[in-house]
């Protein structure tokens, strides 16, 4: 065996990846046992000893049953874990200072506590389901501004994913702990803006166990680690983003939020009582809706515009229901609509008041959509979501696009060829790549969603190129597509844009190597 010491591109083995995920943070040979010579053992440790880092430990356990029970082992080198690898279960990617056993008979283990935590070298995240689409992960993390996941893994319940952070945090008791801290906040972050996009367990503790990487389990690696600074300042961002529970209205950048709750219009339309139904823009239900709008435009909570505003709907002669106040209240704030409509101001004011006050400030945009079944045309966000349904129902991992020409694929998607053919240049989520020229022409068109599946397929069943190429994602192109005069970079275009898990010159570890 072979234990490298600075982990370079193409890492393809298992005890490399651990490795690179602990960043060289244990001794490369057993203490007592190793198999390498005594000369090199004694050239290492003299080395070693000139090192002002001290290496740590990591903690590993057989099986689930055994870490349920608290037992395992303490290992303090890769050349252990590449020894009893293909034996155990689960391990802690992030190193310890030191470890210990409670009782050593029975290999009760002592010291994976957060307070003995060396180095935080990655962040984990657990799926425990296989009910999901993958490729909503490697979408989330591209559509949230996050580094590509270095490291997927299957379990038997479902996935682990992993970010390798390309600086660890080092953890200090004298700086009382404050690393650990701020690695928790950015872990929590991560996993709460990537659960919108599939099911992370919000529960898994951050920086515990996790399944050990093995020949038979890992899906995806990638051996670019995650820029620390970078997750820092996205995380940062993220926490002033979630902390405006409802975001201000600005209508250019120079000008401050529009306080509309303050003005006189505001005020005489919240003390008029005798707002009822039935008139066109300017019923009970105008009236709250634009009142709502001020408050989410004046970057008031729902809370505080829910208390001012049931006491506005309790002093109208003929109040709206609890229901239908709540159902208003909260389409105000759902962000469809980005300001009160000046229009709309003006006639509840001329209907419902005596007409002093007037409107003051700058009119919002206002955003309405009717229902689908309501308009002769459908938005081509809409299209695009038929097409997806579409291909969802009729491809698979092992033929994952449809083909023919335009016109057969516009009937078939129930929409004219020049709609299709908006949909299909606007849309990041549909491929469509034409063959031939003409009446010959073949346009092939695949969701990036079933692309994905596919690419992993592929990597399940060990192809063993360290980059697919095109002929090998469409096998069906013959040779006269290659002499179409296709610039190289446009006939790979379908994989640069699907193949998200091998972008930058990644090398999945399709085969493990001892």
């Amino acid at each position: 065996m072979t234990v490298v010491q600075n982990v370079t591109r193409n890492v393809v083995s298992a005890v490399e990846i651990m490795q690179f995920m602990t960043h060289n943070s244990l001794l490369l040979y057993k203490k007592k046992g190793s198999r390498i010579s005594h000369e090199r053992f004694i050239a290492y440790e003299a080395k070693e000893k000139q090192n002002q880092y001290r290496k740590g430990v990591v903690f590993v356990t057989p099986s689930k049953d055994d870490l349920v029970e608290g037992k395992g082992y303490v290992v303090t080198s890769y050349e252990t874990l590449h020894d009893k690898r293909q034996s155990l279960s689960h391990w802690t990617p992030n190193t310890f200072r030191g470890g210990t056993y409670y009782n050593f008979q029975k290999r009760i283990i002592k010291g994976h506590t957060r307070d003995n935590l060396k180095q935080i070298n990655v962040i984990g995240f657990d799926i425990d389901t296989k009910e999901i689409d993958l490729y909503g992960l490697y979408l989330g993390c591209e559509e949230l501004g996050l580094p590509r996941p270095n490291l997927l893994l299957e379990t038997p319940r479902g996935f682990q994913f992993f970010f390798v952070l390309d600086i660890p945090f080092y953890i200090h008791k004298n700086q009382d702990y404050k690393s650990l801290r701020v690695a928790e906040r950015l872990s929590d972050n991560v996993r709460k803006a990537l659960s919108t996009y599939l099911p992370v367990d919000t529960n898994c503790a951050p920086f515990g166990f996790y399944r050990i990487p093995r020949e038979d389990n890992v899906l995806d690696f990638y051996d670019e680690p995650a820029n620390t600074r970078e997750l820092l300042s996205w995380s940062k961002n993220y926490e002033e983003q979630e902390n405006r529970t409802f975001l201000r209205v600005v209508y250019n950048k120079d000008s401050a939020v529009i306080e509309h709750t303050s003005s006189n219009w505001y005020r005489a339309l919240i003390c008029a009582t005798d707002i009822d139904r039935g008139h066109h823009s300017a019923s009970r239900n105008n009236a709250l809706m634009t009142l709502a709008l001020a408050n989410y435009a004046s970057g008031r909570s729902i809370e505080e515009a829910y208390d001012e505003l049931d006491q506005f709907n309790s002093n109208l002669a003929n109040p709206l229901c609890k229901s239908e106040f709540e159902r208003t209240l909260k389409s105000a704030y759902s962000g469809k609509y980005k300001g009160v409509k000046r229009s709309y101001v003006e006639g509840l004011l001329e209907i419902w008041t005596d007409g002093q006050a007037q409107f003051s400030g700058r009119e919002g945009w206002y955003k309405f959509k009717k229902p689908r079944t309501e308009r002769i045309r459908s938005h081509y966000e809409e299209r695009e979501e038929d097409i997806l349904v579409y291909l969802s129902a009729h491809t698979n991992q092992e033929n994952s696009y449809l083909e023919g020409s335009l016109s057969m694929l516009a009937e078939k998607f129930g929409m004219a060829v020049s709609t299709l053919k908006e949909v299909l240049k606007r849309s990041n989520k549909i491929i469509k790549r034409t063959v031939g020229r003409g009446r010959a022409a073949v346009t092939k068109v695949a969701s990036r969603s079933m692309l994905f599946k596919r690419l992993l397929l592929l990597r399940k069943n060990q192809i063993k190129q360290a980059q697919l190429t095109f002929d090998e994602l469409l096998p069906e192109l013959n040779e006269s597509f290659r002499t179409l005069e296709i610039p190289f970079l446009e006939a790979e275009l379908l994989l640069h844009e699907v193949d998200l898990l091998y972008r930058a010159g990644a090398s999945p570890p399709y085969r493990m190597t001892s």
